[in-house]
């Protein structure tokens, strides 16, 4: 009888059992590499995730005091606006309050939502209450409202400038303090 399995040089059948899979040091290998590439890219994206947090605060606060610094001039009434500072602040907390409510089509403002996990908004500013008059002019000047994500780097500035109480916006990526402001040479024009 003619066998169809080949033959071992020893003359005894050969199985045709392959070993398929990986194995115990190439499964190592691998783990070793993912562990490494997360241990660089997990990090890095926390800091972005921070930066992008506390830039949607920023400009959520900039758009409504744009809209709060141009009802004066329309209304003739002066528009009281209130801070609200403060560290461990959940997402969905009152930042800003503005008075009467006729200045701005909503009359208080929330931090932003989406705050990862059990992270908080750390919020400082210079001054709590500030004014927007009939004629353009907010008193006092040069205010900084500013914004941290569980008061790690960055903090992101809102800042009112001049008499007019222009927006700018800056960041310090060295603290995440919010009682440290924002130098002037980290502004850019809103």
């Amino acid at each position: 009888m003619i066998s169809s399995r080949p033959h071992h040089p020893s003359g005894h059948p050969q199985t045709s059992a392959k070993a398929f899979g990986f194995s115990t040091m190439e499964l190592m290998v691998t783990v070793a590499v993912l562990g490494i590439v997360a241990a660089v890219v997990i990090p890095a994206n926390q800091v972005q995730w921070r930066r992008e947090r506390t830039n949607a605060a920023a400009l959520e606060l900039t758009s409504w005091l744009e809209v709060i610094a141009r009802t004066p001039d329309q209304t003739g009434t002066t528009c009281d606006v209130t801070i609200t500072t403060g560290n461990n602040r959940a997402a969905g907390a009152t930042l800003a309050t503005v008075t009467p409510n006729t200045c701005a089509p909503e009359s208080t403002l929330r931090l932003p939502g989406s705050v990862l996990g059990a992270s908080t908004y750390n919020v400082g500013a210079s001054t709590t209450t500030f004014s927007f008059t009939p004629r353009g002019a907010v008193s006092p000047t040069n205010i900084q409202v500013r914004f941290s994500i569980d008061g790690l780097e960055p903090v992101r500035c809102v800042q009112l400038t001049g008499l007019l109480g222009l927006p700018r916006l800056g960041s310090n990526n060295a603290s995440g303090n919010v009682s440290t402001a924002c130098a002037a040479s980290e502004f850019n024009r809103a």
